[in-house]
């Protein structure tokens, strides 16, 4: 994780070893971070750390030193015979797994004590390979390494009664000896301190220097400890949090686990750790006791030093205010910006404003908190205002010739004008800025505004105790001019409050530069009036996305923007631009931020949204069912006889329910799905023979795009003219109603005796693709006379009619997953009626019982033989179906 102190080539007791040098770990990361996503994971790892390994022990003791090899079957040992301490380092490597948990930590130590074994077997069979029992090991993965001492398990080696011959994968693979894994459990003397290499301060000479000092320590209460100071403290506390609270620590403030954080670092002789429970001793004699990761809080402590002067305390107590700043940001829908976000946003400004605008521009970030924007950077005018008064000593040390003071951005002044400046709390806050203000000076609103809407679990408390989502003075403005529901968004009401600043004062040169969700972008009805309000008082001039995922404890599956908008004369709505072009920014790590491509936002109007399109086909006519005669349903199987919302109309003829959620590829991803029945939450339409292509073409559209954090927040467009008119179009149709069949949000399935009320149901299957006939050759063979009987009563299936009327229309494609869908029907069905007694309630007996039966079946039972198959061919018609996505403009890249 951090660098420890400077490492020679060689020194008395310690193994002799070459630092890594800055440009070699890039390549490392390099070469590990290629390999994440490729097949064969794990021999990417090993031959990144072999090369690794090799060029910083043997490369410098060649000697008296024997390389990286595969000896015995090991993933890998390296030999150093100093004169004065030798180095005998196994290594086991893996693909990905969770080398943080206990679990995988005992599995791989069971494999090494296995191969230890064999090593040691071979010693005293004479040695003829001329190896050492292994001091150190190394355990590492694509994301994560542990080194620890083995001399901890050299007592194992004298285990009796077990077989030592085994393989020592199997050990790993089916966590066997039972006797080995149970005293690994218990082992106090194996707590490794797990390092990340995906964290912000990761060294790699952290982890040679563990194995050096290793190699030439038996007591680990002798190595090298990491001094925690100010240029680290945020790298150990994300340590810290990551692995020893790990979200189970209880605290009633942030500032209490800040504190627990600072205390243990630099009081720890008031400690005491017992189990998973640390009580720590306060300044006056009472003591609090809090749950962590016991094993992690040692491993912890055994890297990092607690032992500090007076002045060392001090520095690093005064870090403490950025700290409980930057927790409450990652636990609320404030984000921390990392520093190297904040440059490429600086430099984005440059290349809009020029490379002097931090001369020329008067600069405020009303959302300052510790100055996490502008604290690396000089301006000549400079205000930094924020909500509460404690979060202004969070930035005292930097910027210091800045006016910084409390203000509510969102409720302070909202009426503000010419007229009443004087008498306003900003006049008295920031003169300066208000005659910036007064004199049309050129301004750049420079923030990051917290990303949260009314009731979103993601803002914070102390946001929600002032009410900013749904009760702020802007948020009322936005509702009285008709903004509609973008008001409940805190990012929006930012905005809005400074297209009210270019109203009251006429601003020419207002500059808004905000980091922010992209989707305010998409139009629609959600954001139309907020959109028309804005963009014609302001142009979009430039702006990125970045994965939100960089910013700490952030989802990485959708994307932040960074925009830029300047203020223009007022212009009709006509004039609104539909589209906006952002570069795409990622971090490599080794390059830095590179431009990996760009992506248009469309603003659509809601008209030509893929989700009103679906909905456009007129059911006038249509007998409904009276309310509380037919079941809703939560999911497949289950019933909701009771709920607080009102279920959606349903047609007494309906096919199913089609679960269609907004119009973006978010909600695609999550919230889309087809049912046999009514569901109970809505948000969706019923399906009916008058809608069923459009509604398998809108499911396959959604189902099969690529969801990423890149194309998150974009709203799908309905059919061109070039995809309903094309000569194709009842193949492509008739490819999306078969992949809608089988895809695992298809809930497609037949239920019998469901009870809702008081009342029995049956839901039939109106979506079975087969024939009775077929079905009922089935049913013979497997002497199920009552199905048999069944289906002689009953008739064809909607689809089953539907797909024989488009026989000619079917693709080979298309045609192959229905010959592999059937077999697999074939293939399982003797398993019917034996876990239809064990789970009844799937209905398996039924015989158009689903796909999603299908799968439950094979789940409980026995895979078919054909389902590889079935896979691959599904998975080649899905990328079909997705060429067709941006080939016919559903999306644009």
């Amino acid at each position: 994780m951090f660098c420890l102190a400077k490492y020679e080539y060689s020194s008395i007791g310690n193994v002799q070893w070459k630092r890594v040098s800055k440009k070699r770990q890039e390549t490392f990361l390099r070469d590990i971070h290629h390999g994440e996503n490729l097949k064969g994971q794990e021999a990417v790892v090993e031959a990144s750390w072999f090369s690794l390994l090799n060029d910083t022990f043997y490369s410098v003791n060649k000697g008296y030193a024997t390389p990286m090899s595969k000896v015995l079957g090991t993933d890998g040992l390296l030999i150093v015979q100093d004169i004065t301490v030798a180095l005998s380092l196994i290594t086991e490597f893996k693909d990905d797994v969770h080398l943080e948990k206990r679990n995988y930590q005992e599995r791989i130590l069971a494999q090494v004590l296995f191969y230890m074994k064999h090593i040691n077997m071979h010693i005293e069979n004479g040695n003829d390979k001329g190896l050492e029992l292994p001091n150190v090991v190394l355990a590492a993965d694509a994301n994560q390494i542990f080194v620890i001492n083995a001399r901890v398990l050299y007592p194992y080696l004298d285990m009796p009664d077990i077989d030592w011959s085994m393989n020592a994968r199997k050990a790993y693979d089916e966590q066997i000896p039972q006797v080995v894994f149970d005293k690994l459990r218990i082992d106090a003397n194996i707590n490794p301190y797990v390092y990340d290499i995906r964290s912000r301060d990761f060294n790699l000479n952290d982890i040679m220097g563990l194995v050096s000092d290793l190699a030439s320590t038996e007591n680990a209460t002798q190595l090298s400890k990491i001094p925690v100071n100010q240029a680290n403290i945020r790298g150990a506390y994300d340590e810290f949090l990551r692995l020893v609270t790990q979200n189970r620590t209880k605290v009633k403030t942030n500032q209490e686990l800040v504190g627990m954080f600072i205390n243990a670092l630099t009081n720890h002789e008031n400690v005491i750790l017992k189990n998973n429970t640390v009580t720590m001793l306060n300044d006056d004699g009472t003591y609090i006791k809090y749950t962590v990761n016991g094993r992690n809080w040692y491993a912890f402590f055994s890297r990092f030093d607690t032992n500090y002067s007076a002045n060392e305390v001090k520095d690093i107590t005064e870090v403490g205010d950025i700290l409980l700043e930057e927790t409450n940001r990652r636990f609320s829908g404030e984000y921390w910006t990392p520093t190297v976000w904040v440059n490429e946003a600086v430099k984005e400004i440059s290349s809009e404003l020029g490379y002097d605008w931090r001369e020329k521009y008067y600069v405020w970030d009303a959302a300052a908190g510790s100055k996490n924007l502008t604290r690396d950077f000089k301006f000549k005018h400079l205000f930094s205002s924020t909500l509460f008064d404690n979060e202004l000593a969070m930035g005292r040390m930097y910027n210091r010739e800045n006016i910084a003071f409390q203000y509510d951005f969102l409720n302070d002044d909202i009426s503000l004008s010419k007229k009443n400046i004087k008498k306003a709390k900003l006049f008295d806050r920031a003169p300066e800025l208000v005659n910036a203000l007064l004199s049309n000076k050129p301004i750049v609103l420079f923030m990051n505004p917290p990303y949260a809407t009314a009731g979103d679990a993601r803002m914070d408390s102390e946001h929600k105790k002032a009410g900013v989502a749904t009760k702020s003075v802007v948020h009322e403005y936005m509702k009285n001019d008709k903004i509609g529901h973008a008001s409940e968004n805190l990012y929006c009401q930012f905005f809005y409050r400074a297209l009210l600043l270019k109203k009251a004062f006429k601003l020419s040169n207002l500059v808004i530069a905000y980091f922010s969700n992209s989707q305010y972008m998409t139009g629609g009805s959600y954001f139309k009036a907020f959109d028309e309000a804005l963009f014609t008082h302001f142009d979009f001039k430039s702006g990125f996305l970045l994965n939100a995922g960089e910013f700490s404890d952030t989802a990485a599956n959708w994307g932040i923007s960074f925009t830029i908008l300047r203020s223009i004369h007022e212009r009709s709505t006509d004039r609104i631009p539909n589209q906006y072009t952002l570069a795409i920014k990622e971090d490599t790590t080794v390059q830095g931020i590179t431009r990996s491509g760009k992506h248009t936002i469309k603003n659509l109007p809601k008209s030509d949204f893929l989700s009103e399109w679906v909905r456009g086909v007129s059911l006038k006519g249509l007998k409904y069912q009276d309310k509380g005669t037919y079941p809703t349903f939560s999911s497949a199987f289950k019933v909701k006889p009771n709920s607080s919302i009102t279920p959606p109309k349903y047609p007494i003829h309906a096919l199913g329910y089609a679960w269609n959620k907004a119009n973006n590829v978010e909600k695609a991803a999550t919230e889309t799905a087809l049912f046999s029945d009514c569901y109970h939450d809505g948000h969706g339409f019923a399906i009916v023979p008058e809608n069923f292509e459009r509604v398998m073409i809108n499911f396959a559209i959604r189902k099969s795009t690529s969801h990423s954090w890149i194309n998150n927040k974009d709203n799908y467009h309905s059919p061109s003219e070039l995809f309903l008119n094309n000569a194709n179009y009842n193949m492509m149709l008739t490819e999306m109603v078969i992949f809608g069949l089988f895809n695992k949000y298809s809930y497609q399935v037949s239920l019998s005796n469901i009870e809702y009320r008081e009342k029995s149901y049956n839901i039939n299957n109106e979506f079975f693709w087969l024939s009775k006939h077929s079905m009922s050759a089935l049913a013979s063979k497997s002497h199920f006379s009552d199905m048999g009987f069944s289906i002689e009563d009953d008739c064809e299936r909607f689809v089953y009619k539907w797909l024989e009327k488009h026989q000619g229309d079917i693709s080979p494609a298309a045609k192959l997953v229905l010959s592999y869908a059937e077999k697999i029907v074939e293939d399982t069905f003797k398993y019917r009626q034996e876990l239809n007694d064990d789970y009844p309630e799937f209905c398996f007996m039924n015989w158009d019982a689903g796909w999603e039966q299908i799968r439950r079946l094979m789940t409980n039972g026995k895979k078919s033989q054909y389902l590889s198959n079935f896979k691959n061919a599904y998975d080649e018609l899905e990328k079909i179906i997705n060429g067709y996505i941006y080939q016919f403009g559903f999306l644009d890249k």
